[in-house]
C-alpha cells in the first residue's frame, strides 16, 4: 500500500495579495515620521528662542555688583508705590510715589519705567517719568495689548540707584 504524501506548499499558490503591501506600510510609517520631524524642526527654528539677554556672559560677570547694589538698596530703605490709572483705549497714566525710609519724598530723581511682557519682546518700551510734585513722578503710557505687564521702576537719586519690579494687569 503506497501512501501519497501531500506537501503543505501545494495548497498555496504564492504569497497572498495583501502581503505585497507590507513593505509600503514601513515606507508610509517612515514618511509620517519624517513629516512630523520636519514640522517640529521648522516650528522650533521660527518660534521664540527663549533668549532673555544677548549678553548673558557679561551680565553673569556683573552678578556680584548686582548683589551689592541690592544690599545697598535695602540699606537705604527707599520705597516706591506704582499705580496705573485711567486706561482708556490702551492709554493710561503711570504714577510712582518715591519715598525714603522715613517716608519723606525723594525729589530730583531721574526716573524711568521699563514696560515689558513675558510673551513678546517687540513691545518693550522705556518711559521717562517727570516729577509733578515732591516725590511724585508721572508719565503717560501706551499699552499696545491688554494683559499682564511687567513694569520695572529705575531711579537714580542722590548718587544712588534704585529699582523694583511690579506686575500690573491692563484690562479693556
Amino acid at each position: 500500500m503506497a501512501m501519497q504524501m501531500t506537501s503543505p506548499s501545494t495548497d498555496q499558490n504564492g504569497p497572498r495579495k495583501s502581503d505585497r503591501w507590507i513593505p509600503w506600510y514601513f515606507v508610509g510609517g517612515f514618511a509620517v515620521m519624517l513629516v512630523a520631524n520636519i514640522s517640529l524642526i521648522t516650528f522650533s527654528m521660527t518660534s521664540w528662542n527663549g533668549l532673555v539677554t544677548k549678553h548673558a556672559f557679561e551680565e553673569g560677570n556683573n552678578y556680584n555688583a548686582a548683589i551689592s547694589g541690592a544690599a545697598r538698596q535695602e540699606e537705604l530703605g527707599w520705597r516706591s508705590k506704582l499705580s496705573v490709572d485711567g486706561v482708556i483705549d490702551q492709554n493710561g497714566t503711570i504714577t510712582v510715589l518715591f519715598r525714603d525710609k522715613d517716608s519723606n519724598p525723594i525729589t530730583g530723581a531721574k526716573m524711568s519705567i521699563v514696560m515689558s511682557r513675558a510673551d513678546r519682546d517687540d513691545l518693550d518700551t522705556t518711559i521717562a517719568m517727570a516729577e509733578i510734585a515732591p516725590g511724585e513722578y508721572r508719565a503717560s503710557a501706551a499699552f499696545p495689548v491688554y494683559g499682564r505687564w511687567q513694569l520695572r521702576t529705575i531711579a537714580n537719586a542722590m548718587g544712588d540707584d534704585y529699582q523694583t519690579v511690579e506686575y500690573v494687569v491692563v484690562n479693556p
